[in-house]
């Protein structure tokens, strides 16, 4: 019996002693960058079993200015492959880290095990995050008779923002804030300098506010003038081919400019009108064009204004292609030219420029789409950027691009380009 008895124990022993122990799971560090909106947070776990799921939980304490701490968590789940694993995770602040200096501290806790780790933030245990809730003012320079579109921009405190006005009169610009945006859009009337009181609150009901100054300009007057025959491009009309388009299509003319000798410390205007399309002998019309080159521009722009005609904002130091002019016509028998064969087109236009030393070359082309949301809605390349300049950015337009008298479809949104024409002031 004795004997029965150290056997038993010693097949225990051995069985004990050959299992395998069970792995402790555990964290050996974690580090997070940290900014006002939110983190991201890589977490070493070691001494894991390849194929389980485990899950860590993160917790970030935020306290700004004299404010209560906000608690924040998150969690990320993950699968092993190996016994020891690096894992990243990222989230939002929730607009908690708001409204002056905040303080950020954290933990990381493998659930598995409970192991927590503190989280090294900005690599500090306490990082210091600055996270005012403030207002910046929109462009300061705008022109008597030039369309103004600029926003202002919030930043810190809790989206979504609602922007208004709290005192002050611009002349054609009182009443044009969208407070949603924070944009303007208006046309200024009067030429002086001018400020608003605006402010923005955010969705806690913060607010501030900031004093916006505005320095409209008189109009600038003409400096030179170019007929349809000073732009003219030369040698034969441009050659328009024959093509089908289902009933409700359009052609999409566009024309762009590259200029030269643009002043850089003053607002440039260049404005084109009476704009014709003529192929067959049948003349078909175009809105009036504006380019004005702004020193204040830093984003390329191009509106349709109320009476359909285009304005396109640029830095006077951008030297690429700028979109001037376009309309989107519905096609007729004319311009499908039996559905073969080719015939000639012109585009033409008059120039009236406020720099009398403007030097400029131009191109215009044309494309067909089955459909067409209207000059606004297609949301027009201002610049030669993502597309070319004067191609639809509206990517459902695009879809309806169909072989047309100056492209093949494709990705030709514009259409090819004509030759060259020259405007040169004097």
């Amino acid at each position: 019996m004795f004997r029965k008895l150290l056997v038993a124990l010693g097949v225990a022993f051995a069985l004990t002693t050959m299992s395998p122990r069970a792995r402790a799971n555990i964290l050996t560090s974690a580090t997070a960058t940290a900014n006002c909106q939110g983190y991201n947070v890589s977490v070493d776990a070691t001494d894991l079993t390849s194929g389980t799921t485990y899950t860590i939980d993160f917790s970030f304490t935020v306290t700004c200015g004299a404010g209560s701490p906000q608690m924040i968590t998150g969690s990320t789940t993950f699968t092993a492959t190996a016994s020891t694993e690096t894992v990243t995770a990222s989230g939002t602040f929730n607009g908690d880290a708001s409204g002056g200096n905040c303080t950020v501290t954290g933990t990381a806790t493998l659930t598995s095990s409970g192991s927590t780790v503190d989280i090294i933030i900005n690599g500090t245990g306490t990082a210091t995050l600055s996270c005012p809730f403030t207002l910046a003012c929109s462009a300061s320079t705008g022109q008597v008779g030039v369309p103004y579109t600029s926003c202002l921009i919030a930043t810190g405190g809790v989206p979504p923002y609602t922007y208004g006005g709290v005192s002050g009169v611009v002349p054609g610009l009182n009443g044009t804030l969208n407070p949603t945006t924070g944009c303007f859009n208006g046309t200024p009337t009067e030429a002086g300098n001018f400020s608003f009181v605006l402010d923005v609150t955010d969705s806690t009901g913060n607010t501030v506010d900031a004093t916006c100054p505005f320095n409209i300009t008189p109009t600038l007057p003409t400096a030179c003038v170019l007929p349809p025959s000073g732009t003219a491009i030369s040698g034969a009309p441009v050659s328009w081919n024959g093509f089908t388009a289902p009933a409700g299509s359009v052609v999409w003319i566009n024309a762009h400019l590259d200029a030269k000798n643009v002043p850089t410390n003053t607002i440039t205007t260049v404005d084109f009108t009476g704009v014709n399309l003529v192929v067959n002998a049948t003349t078909y019309s175009l809105p009036n064009g504006q380019v004005v080159f702004n020193p204040a521009t830093s984003t390329p722009t191009t509106v349709v204004n109320p009476d359909g005609s285009w304005t396109t904002t640029v830095n006077p130091s951008f030297n690429n292609d700028i979109f001037f002019d376009g309309q989107a016509i519905p096609v007729d028998a004319n311009m499908e030219n039996g559905g073969n064969g080719n015939t000639g087109s012109t585009l033409s236009f008059s120039t009236n420029s406020s720099d009398s030393t403007l030097q400029f070359q131009w191109q215009w082309g044309a494309a067909v789409y089955t459909s067409w949301p209207g000059n606004a809605a297609a949301d027009i390349e201002p610049v030669h950027a993502q597309q070319q300049a004067g191609a639809p950015l509206n990517t459902a337009v695009e879809a309806d691009l169909i072989q047309g008298p100056r492209g093949g479809g494709g990705s030709n949104f514009t259409g090819s380009w004509s030759g060259t024409g020259q405007g040169t002031c004097p």
